[in-house]
């Protein structure tokens, strides 16, 4: 009834940039003329360091870290739960359609009660199509809702660890949709990210239970 659905790490939301960018604006002698805005990286005019450059495998992530994980079986739960609602609406309007259908083939109606059963037909149909969108409604925005937070949670965690470890930018690689061809492994902070989110979400999660 409802196609599969999932919590993963999407691509353009999870690349983080953690450089801050100020807006500089001088007035001209007897002018008031506004200069473009310079990245602060290139503002000062002195020589400009080497960006710092790490990346994340978004596979790693999207298989081990735990809130995707228990989110996404979550929403599994809500998808089998909603096939069976549906399920369990249809077949009490299945009967109906049947009779009708049943009734409408049997004999020639006339005009008056054939319409009266092309109307209920229409109304079972209606509301049929009614239970399926709502249900897959709901779960759309469901899983809309859990996607943001994912990307929250990714972004407000790496804006903190680049400014403890000095990275300019924080790049993605993904076997499917790789944003970085080749990385070299020196340069992947994948586990440390990997192991500070868990350790966030599972303080998170004790939290609750208290």
């Amino acid at each position: 009834m409802l196609s599969k659905i999932s919590l993963a790490i999407n691509v353009l939301l999870i690349i983080a940039v953690a450089i801050l960018f100020t807006r500089t604006s001088k007035n001209a002698a007897k002018e008031e003329v506004s200069e473009a805005p310079v990245a602060s990286a290139f503002a000062s005019g002195d020589s400009v360091r080497v960006p710092i450059v790490a990346y994340v495998n978004a596979d790693s992530l999207n298989e081990k870290y735990k809130f995707i994980t228990d989110k996404t079986k979550s929403l599994e739960a809500n998808l089998r739960s909603s096939d069976e609602k549906i399920q369990r609406e249809y077949a009490k309007r299945e009967k109906e359609w049947n009779e009708l259908m049943a009734y409408a083939q049997s004999k020639k109606l006339p005009d008056d009660e054939a319409a009266i059963v092309e109307q209920r037909l229409a109304t079972l149909q209606g509301e049929m199509d009614k239970i399926q969108n709502d249900e897959k409604n709901q779960l759309m925005e469901s899983e809309a809702k859990l996607q943001e937070e994912l990307h929250k949670r990714v972004e407000l965690f790496l804006e903190s660890f680049t400014k403890q470890k000095g990275i300019d930018y924080v790049l993605n690689y993904s076997v499917t949709t790789p944003v970085v061809l080749y990385g070299n492994p020196a340069y992947d902070v994948t586990s440390e990210v990997l192991s500070g989110l868990n350790a966030e979400y599972e303080q998170e999660k004790s939290a609750e239970k208290k």
